[in-house]
């Protein structure tokens, strides 16, 4: 996690008054910011929370809110997503093994690097397969692609019930009915499928169709 880190957000102290806090917010576009103490993560300052105290008032003697979830510096890509679908939170404290502060990675940050790692910044087609567990061979079913002059850049497979998997495909084509139609022959049950043009740069539409994709 340490080299998604954002040197540029700032953070607060027990010294900062409420007033420099809410600068901070405001230059920076922000309404959270983490609190540190004595180099260790203690939870997170609102701009909401802050406008019920005097401008002079310091953070010392104000309860910051809670922060439980951070993110260890040698956590994985998926692992840092997984934390932030947890925390519902823009953004989160990266500690070491020690518990010290190390900086703050935001969540759109992971999210536009599991979007270049999967392809989903490229234009191409994206098609949903419903199989029993006992069924899936993500071989043969990348041989029926294959067949059709059609390449997988990526996929995620994730169960639904017990033994009900659903298996998203990313594929290099944004014209992929023959590849639907060659499943459909094999017998795969392909219960969505349509064409997807890049990712853009708005949060939004990255954030739902990367979470569509991987239903984390």
């Amino acid at each position: 996690m340490k080299s998604f880190i954002n040197p540029n957000i700032p953070v607060l102290k027990p010294s900062d008054t409420v007033d420099d806090a809410l600068v901070l917010f405001n230059d920076y576009k922000l309404d959270l910011l983490p609190y540190i103490q004595d180099e260790v993560f203690s939870g997170y300052f609102s701009e909401d929370l802050l406008l019920n105290y005097d401008n002079d008032d310091l953070l010392n003697d104000i309860q910051a809110l809670p922060g439980e979830c951070v993110l260890k510096e040698f956590d994985s890509l998926l692992e840092g997503i997984r934390k932030f679908m947890t925390a519902q939170l823009p953004l989160l404290p990266v500690c070491d093994e020690d518990h010290r502060f190390l900086g703050i990675v935001e969540k759109i940050r992971l999210i536009d690097e599991l979007t270049t790692q999967m392809g989903l910044q490229n234009a191409g087609g994206l098609l949903e397969i419903h199989l029993k567990g006992r069924d899936y061979s993500l071989a043969e079913i990348s041989r029926i692609v294959e067949s059709e002059s059609t390449k997988i850049l990526s996929s995620f497979v994730h169960a639904e019930e017990e033994d009900d998997l659903i298996l998203t495909l990313k594929l290099d084509k944004t014209q992929i009915s023959t590849v639907v139609s060659a499943l459909t022959r094999f017998g795969y049950d392909v219960i969505s499928y349509h064409s997807s043009e890049p990712v853009t740069n708005i949060e939004k539409d990255r954030y739902e169709q990367l979470m569509r994709y991987l239903s984390i």
